[in-house]
């Protein structure tokens, strides 16, 4: 699923469905019907500066990736295609850069031993690609990459293996280890800029044995000298196949995941909420539906939660529906409200706010709007903004260090003093 800033959201299906695109606005409730020409499961999607959506490789059968490259446009609603890579990649990801060139790691080329271990870079204002030789690194479907406020893209994790924590210069084409122990996560989230919490097991379907899911959390400041992963509070549940997902108070929702690796085992439906502050969990309201495996999860402007699918594949039950969560927050008395704002933001810039409750704001952040797959939302991001009031709002100040926030699209939230966020208002971050 990925959220566009027209209100729709992008959603497709499984293996024998990777074709079926749908848009559905998260206010109407429309559903519309987009079908793009090659099948884009198992791909690697991920928003670009101009608010389209960048997908990497696919699926030509089980193990088997495509190196076809496509974009969709959420103001024309319409598929193009883009200059392939030189490697077929099942289960890839692809992280956009400050620069607005597009990286792309991992994914099995013809086989699940086949690893695309050269990293690509794309380049839209070209539409080509290069190879990053130098950078060559065999990593495990689908891992958790992350733009440093240095530049670096840091390897954090993975959705099917415990791993080795390295960041990537991407202009120099090297790694270097950050923490050389290889702790489990699941799912992963960057919650505050360089710092990341995961929990839970990876895991990856009939091709590992079968083990209880963990319920441990570790978190990785990559503000610090040294920096190490840490060990915090535990979930209430050991999850696999869970998503966590950022909310516009700056705390973290994890949602879904099933007792064991294996898809098909008891789900987990409790709802939790880490608290940075605290760095403890607080258990939630629970879901109707299993979502364990391909389960995906997106912070919608309105500050509810869309969770869906679940299934297509391992016994797991298949979700062709999906449910929304309201967090506390929105049960804490009246929301604050934004009257104004400007729709594109510069680097460096201060820039007006119009709100009437300028007085009770307590917060501001910006969030990338999102985009999930395989437990892992490789767009989400949380970028808290200093602020002062101003007349009938407030001047809020954008950093001048574009690491803290890719250009492209995100959701300004404002937040009171009981922890209720306003309504996002949807702006574009520039890339010059």
């Amino acid at each position: 699923m990925t959220l566009f800033r027209t209100g729709d959201v992008l959603l497709w299906d499984a293996f024998d469905s990777g074709q079926m695109a749908y848009l559905w606005n998260w206010s109407t409730g429309a559903l519309t019907y987009v079908p793009s020409a090659d099948n884009i499961f198992c791909s690697g999607p991920v928003l670009m500066t101009d608010g389209s959506v960048l997908v990497a490789g696919g699926h030509a059968a089980t193990g088997v990736g495509i190196p076809d490259v496509n974009r969709f446009d959420p103001v024309t609603r319409t598929w193009s295609s883009l200059a392939p890579m030189a490697f077929q990649r099942w289960y890839p990801t692809a992280t956009t850069l400050p620069d607005g060139r597009v990286l792309v790691v991992s994914g099995v080329t013809t086989c699940f031993s086949c690893t695309g271990d050269i990293p690509e870079l794309y380049d839209p204002a070209t539409n080509t690609w290069t190879q990053l030789t130098g950078a060559q690194l065999s990593m495990p479907l689908y891992p958790h990459m992350y733009v440093l406020p240095d530049g670096r893209v840091l390897y954090a994790s993975s959705s099917e293996a415990a791993i080795q924590t390295q960041a990537l210069n991407v202009a120099t084409q090297t790694w270097t280890v950050i923490d050389p122990s290889a702790f489990a996560g699941g799912s992963s989230a960057m919650y505050r800029p360089g710092v990341i919490l995961k929990s839970g097991s990876p895991g990856a379907p009939s091709r590992i044995p079968v083990a209880t899911s963990l319920n441990t959390a570790y978190v990785l400041d990559m503000t610090q000298p040294s920096p190490a992963w840490r060990q915090v509070a535990p979930m209430s549940f050991g999850r696999t196949f869970h998503s966590l997902t950022l909310l516009p108070d700056g705390n973290v929702l994890a949602t879904g995941g099933s007792a064991t690796n294996d898809p098909s085992s008891q789900p987990v439906y409790a709802a939790e909420i880490w608290n940075p502050q605290t760095e403890t969990w607080s258990l939630m309201s629970s879901m109707q539906m299993a979502r364990t495996y391909h389960e995906t999860a997106l912070l919608l402007p309105d500050g509810r939660i869309l969770v869906g699918g679940g299934g297509g594949c391992c016994g797991a039950p298949d979700q062709y529906n999906a449910e929304i969560f309201s967090p506390p927050y929105l049960f804490k008395g009246v929301r604050p409200t934004i009257a104004s704002v400007s729709a594109s933001i510069a680097y460096g810039s201060q820039f007006f706010v119009g709100t009437p409750d300028a007085a009770s704001v307590a917060s501001v952040a910006l969030m990338r709007l999102g985009t999930d797959t395989h437990q892992f939302n490789r767009d989400q991001r949380y970028l808290p903004l200093s602020f002062t009031a101003a007349g009938n709002g407030l001047n809020a100040t954008m950093p001048a260090n574009k690491n803290l926030a890719p250009p492209g699209d995100y959701m300004l939230f404002l937040v009171n003093g009981n922890g209720v966020p306003s309504v996002a208002s949807i702006v574009t971050v520039q890339l010059d």
